[in-house]
């Protein structure tokens, strides 16, 4: 058997190899676990504690518009953690650090993103008198 044949060989069960899998990996695609979690905490209802309601206060932003926001952040994970007993808890930043005028910490409670205390950034921090609600 020469190269050309083995090469006729390959090129036969390569091609339609090749094929099959374009198909597999097309409908699934890839997703990081940073993703997933982010699509799971997006997805569930959120709840926010008092402290992080008067601190959207000091952001003029009601929470509907934050959980829109929550697409721009992702989790830093080595500020997160994910196996805190009873909920996990999870450190989001935003993906744009320019733009970032807070991060916060969700719980991942089952079918509720849970809320308690916004980090603010830059001018805001210093205009929220919301430090006194625990």
């Amino acid at each position: 058997m020469n190269f050309k044949q083995r090469l006729r060989l390959f090129l036969i069960g390569f091609i339609p190899g090749c094929i099959i899998l374009f198909f597999i990996v097309n409908k699934t695609g890839c997703t990081s676990p940073n993703e997933l979690k982010m699509l799971e905490l997006q997805h569930q209802y959120l709840q926010l504690g008092e402290k992080a309601k008067c601190q959207l206060k000091c952001l003029v932003m009601i929470d509907k518009g934050f959980k829109v926001n929550i697409r721009n952040f992702q989790v830093n994970y080595d500020l997160s953690d994910v196996h805190k007993k009873p909920y996990g808890t999870y450190y989001l930043q935003a993906k744009d650090t320019k733009d970032a005028r807070y991060e916060f910490v969700a719980e991942d409670r089952d079918t509720i993103t849970f809320v308690n205390d916004l980090k603010l950034l830059g001018s805001e921090a210093a205009n929220c008198p919301c430090d006194t609600i625990h």
